[in-house]
């Protein structure tokens, strides 16, 4: 989900009014408060010249005044179409508009079901955001499972039936081979100073995290050691807004993050529980969420993908492996600093 649009500025425009109308809920209600806030941060970082090494910037202020810029939803609707013709690009601003939705300090279903609708309206899959609609409406206990059991099959590329049979005995961790455990945890024991395993023996320290793997940690290798992974190479820390940027981040780089983000932003932002771990609320900064975005769009690399196999690089020079995976700079951690959240520092 490549949340920044680099394309014409008929397309960008388009994913900004996406956006606003998630955000005032298909115009019943005013743009304002966090969700307008977010949409002005992604519509300056869309238009900046600097930020895309375009000869000048766009200006999308007519998209973001108290007044709607249109009739009505219908015509926004006619005016999206026209800039993004492609439908993988439709999905994306759709994606775009859910994570206005999201962004609001508890479950918004006004928001929900307008990201729906315009999913529709658009002929793009809504599963997604129809589940979320779900859970911000109703809260109900099969819609988060199902939440939550989607994006871990995706991620792990491990069969649903599989996953839903493991939750079912409360057993996602034995997903992963013995011998698969046995590599990751010597991998870490060896990597040489400086190298991409050193950074991650450091961030388990800070964060006083069991090392995935280990006995009671209750998700597989293959998801919970590489997402570890995004937060060092990401470079966020391990508190609730940590994750969340962490999340972005991968929404930015990958097709397919829309699915980590929402479980991210619902359990640790709007405090609904959907997988393993203890639920909470955070407070989000938009801009740091906007540029999380915004770099996860220019990694050149999946990291998200199921395929990615980032245990092959865990003896190699951490600064070397960002660069070789094309991360841009604006890490908020670094090598060196402390991983865990701040109230673990004070």
């Amino acid at each position: 989900m490549a949340l920044l649009v680099f394309g014409p500025p008929e397309a960008r425009r388009s994913f900004v009014a996406v956006m606003r109308l998630v955000a005032t809920a298909l115009g019943t209600r005013p743009f304002e408060g966090n969700e307008a806030e977010l949409v002005s941060m992604f519509a300056a970082l869309e238009g900046c010249a600097g930020c895309h090494g375009l000869e000048e910037s766009f200006d999308f202020s007519d998209l973001l005044g108290d007044e709607d810029p249109w009739a009505d939803s219908e015509e926004a609707i006619e005016m999206i179409l026209r800039g993004l013709p492609n439908e993988s690009d439709r999905q994306e601003a759709v994606h775009a508009g859910m994570l206005v939705g999201l962004f609001a300090d508890e479950p918004d279903p006004e928001a929900a079901t307008a990201a729906r609708w315009v999913a529709n309206r658009l002929g793009v899959d809504e599963t997604h955001a129809a589940g979320i609609e779900q859970v911000a409406s109703e809260g109900s206990a099969s819609a988060k499972a199902d939440l939550f059991r989607r994006f871990l099959s995706e991620r792990i590329a491990v069969d649903g039936d599989v996953i839903s049979a493991r939750m079912d005995r409360h057993d996602l961790a034995s997903i992963t081979r013995p011998d698969t455990i046995v590599e990751y945890h010597r991998l870490l024991d060896e990597a040489p100073e400086g190298s991409l395993g050193a950074v991650m023996r450091d961030f388990y320290q800070d964060a006083s995290f069991d090392i995935p793997g280990m006995p009671g940690v209750p998700l597989p290798v293959e998801f919970l050691g590489s997402h570890d992974v995004h937060h060092v190479l990401a470079g966020y820390n391990t508190s609730a807004q940590g994750e969340v940027y962490t999340a972005v981040f991968n929404a930015g780089n990958a097709s397919a993050g829309i699915g980590w983000l929402s479980v991210v932003l619902l359990q640790w932002h709007q405090g609904v529980k959907l997988g393993v771990f203890p639920e909470g609320h955070s407070h989000l900064d938009p801009e740091i969420m906007a540029t999380a975005a915004h770099r996860g769009s220019q990694t050149t690399t999946d990291l998200y993908s199921a395929s990615w196999d980032w245990m092959a690089l865990l003896n190699e020079p951490f600064d070397q492996v960002c660069n070789s995976l094309g991360i841009p700079e604006g890490s908020l951690v670094g090598p060196g600093d402390f991983w865990g959240s701040p109230a673990e520092d004070s």
